[in-house]
């Protein structure tokens, strides 16, 4: 094996028993088109690129390559497909809220108006994030009316931050890594009556947050299913890792929609992260043992979510792993575009990218993942310059230079 990335592919892909194990959190997403009916009446929702680089397809001998592209999502400040899950969830609360105490269920415009502001600024909602989610949140909080504490680990950006901070989020920041951030966050939200937000569930998304956050995701999925030339030609789909939320709610609304044609699944993750590649090697769910220390910052998870890992055991059919240096250099080449629409695209996002073009330098990884010249490539990028400064570090432009020469 190449010693710089690792490949495991899953034998037991779609099998009978993991299906079984899958159906209650799968049974519990059936209700997504609520959120997206939701999400698409707001102001700011407009759905966002899907890319054909056909040059980057010719160059890495494949047929075709697509890049979902979240970099705008809700604008260039968010720029990420959290943006999605975390306001959606605000939403659900503060209309819960607000239908409790007054028996009338608002609108999204009713509490953006402030119409109900002297309920729902008495809510206080939270969440443990890397970054992306916490934005998201105080985003939600600041549009709909309510207050926001969002906790932090020690590696998170300066950027990422101040940039929750700006838009009106108490940020603390502890010492420790992303799950113990995850235990205070969730350990506070208890002790003082708060709701915690994220997408990860320990119920098969029975209940709260973590299945309103999964079903707005399925928001960019729709959106991709309805932009691609034809969905059910697509042989391959590209998805970050994490705790593996977003992964399993991208296969599991195409697997749904295809009708029985199925694509290779992949997930991606770092090698200091790779707690989905652990737990599918070990058949069950393992941590990382890794350092967690890796660009892709919004990756750097310890444990995979439960729920998640239920639907992704009996879906993907393959984990990679790899070192950050390939996530920077397919941050630099979506960036030149080479012909292809310039793309922004975050260190978090660039996994699959990444994987994809050094399939074309070692034989053995493209053999292993069934690429040839009749593939068809689905990449989602789904997050852009989240840390404007790190981007410009890594990509040696700014990433207002790069969206100026995609629309030019």
């Amino acid at each position: 094996m190449n010693p710089e990335y690792q490949h495991y592919k899953n034998a037991a892909w779609f099998d009978a028993a993991k299906a079984d194990r899958a159906f209650p959190a799968v049974n519990n997403l059936g209700e997504w088109r609520i959120a997206v009916k939701e999400i698409h009446g707001w102001p700011e929702y407009e759905a966002q690129p899907l890319h054909s680089l056909d040059n980057l397809a010719s160059q890495v001998g494949v047929k075709k390559i697509y890049y979902k592209d979240e970099s705008q999502r809700f604008g260039r400040g968010m720029g990420s497909f959290k943006a999605l899950g975390a306001p959606y969830a605000v939403f659900c609360i503060l209309a819960d809220a607000v239908e409790k105490a007054t028996g009338q269920r608002p609108t999204s415009d009713d509490l953006r108006s402030g119409k109900f502001r002297s309920i729902t600024e008495r809510v206080t909602v939270t969440v443990a994030t890397d970054g992306n989610q916490g934005r998201g949140l105080a985003y939600a909080a600041k549009h709909f009316g309510c207050r926001c504490v969002v906790y932090i680990h020690e590696h998170v950006s300066p950027g990422r931050k101040e940039a929750m901070e700006a838009l009106g989020a108490i940020v603390i920041r502890i010492q420790g890594e992303y799950e113990a951030s995850v235990g205070r966050s969730r350990g506070d939200a208890k002790n003082n009556g708060w709701h915690f937000v994220s997408s990860t569930s320990w119920d098969n998304y029975a209940s709260g947050s973590p299945r309103d956050v999964m079903n707005a995701y399925m928001v960019l999925v729709d959106e991709a299913l309805n932009q691609l030339p034809d969905p059910k030609a697509v042989t391959h789909i590209f998805v970050q890792g994490g705790v593996g939320s977003i992964a399993a709610a991208i296969f599991l609304r195409f697997h749904q929609s295809l009708g029985g044609s199925n694509p290779r699944m992949i997930m991606v993750e770092p090698n200091e992260a790779d707690c989905l590649y652990q737990s599918a090697f070990n058949k069950a769910p393992t941590p990382s043992a890794g350092s967690l220390h890796t660009i892709m910052a919004g990756l750097a998870c310890r444990e995979v979510s439960p729920a998640a890992w239920a639907i992704l055991d009996w879906i993907s059919s393959d984990f990679v792993t790899i070192p950050d240096s390939w996530a920077e250099h397919a941050m630099r080449v979506l960036a030149a575009g080479n012909g292809d629409t310039p793309v922004v695209c975050g260190e978090t996002a660039a996994g699959g990218t990444a994987v994809v073009l050094k399939s074309k330098e070692i034989p053995a990884l493209r053999e292993s993942l069934g690429l040839d010249e009749n593939s068809q490539v689905l990449l989602f990028g789904l997050e852009g310059a989240t840390d404007p400064s790190i981007y410009e570090r890594i990509v040696g432009r700014p990433a207002s230079e790069i969206f100026e020469s995609s629309v030019n």
